[in-house]
């Protein structure tokens, strides 16, 4: 479904990733964790287009405009529209006709705020607010960045329940381990520029352990501390 070999970049003399490569194939739930620096952003820019790698390549047969979402880690959002204006103007850019804008933002939980302006939501609401906007179409695949900053517990938990409910084809950079071993299928640790660890959830629990035990123990081999 989609394919990342040999991944590397540098920032002068500083090599932020060094080889990375991974596959996602439908169905996956791919949680990304690395410690601040590892490169997960870096990584998650290459994919976006929005940074050229040094080397490597990047294949799947999936339409980038229309059946990839991607949301970064800033909201890309216009913030003088209210949020009901918002979602009409994505939704017709989208060319998705009659969409229910207010079934959109129920499902986000942004409804009672579709006259408040974009640029008066908190942090969290205009996460969520990214959220819809990258699902809007309905993508086959989805790349989100730290998708949960500045949500509360209960949002978060919420966010988790209806990606689960939606059954996107995912891979998710967080520091959150929040309600995730519910939702994951595979972790990817990357550590030092490099996927130091790939691992299904399944696995991990059969041993006894959490995904935020796995990784604090592998990033903890070799004595850097997570």
């Amino acid at each position: 479904m989609f394919q990342v070999a040999s991944i590397t970049k540098s920032f002068k003399e500083n090599a932020v990733l060094k080889g990375v490569s991974f596959s996602i194939e439908e169905g996956d739930k791919i949680a990304l964790l690395g410690n601040n620096g590892a490169g997960k952003s870096t990584l998650f820019n290459i994919i976006a287009g929005q940074l050229q790698a040094d080397s490597g390549t990047i294949k799947t047969a999936l339409d980038f405009q229309r059946e990839i979402g991607m949301m970064p880690q800033g909201d890309l959002l216009i913030e003088d529209l209210t949020v009901a204006e918002f979602v009409e103007l994505k939704s017709r850019m989208n060319q998705l006709k009659q969409a229910d804008i207010n079934g959109l933002l129920e499902m986000v939980e942004l409804r009672d705020s579709r006259e408040q302006m974009v640029g008066s939501l908190s942090g969290g609401q205009k996460r969520r607010l990214s959220f819809l906007l990258t699902i809007l179409n309905h993508p086959k695949l989805i790349f989100l960045d730290e998708p949960t900053t500045g949500m509360d517990l209960e949002a978060v938990d919420n966010f988790w329940k209806l990606l689960e409910k939606e059954e996107f084809t995912s891979v998710v950079v967080t520091h959150d381990f929040n309600q995730i071993d519910a939702f994951f299928t595979k972790v990817l640790i990357l550590k030092e520029g490099r996927i130091a660890a790939t691992k299904a959830v399944e696995d991990i629990h059969q041993a006894g352990r959490t995904i935020e035990q796995y990784f604090r123990e592998e990033m903890n081999k070799g004595g850097e501390q997570a």
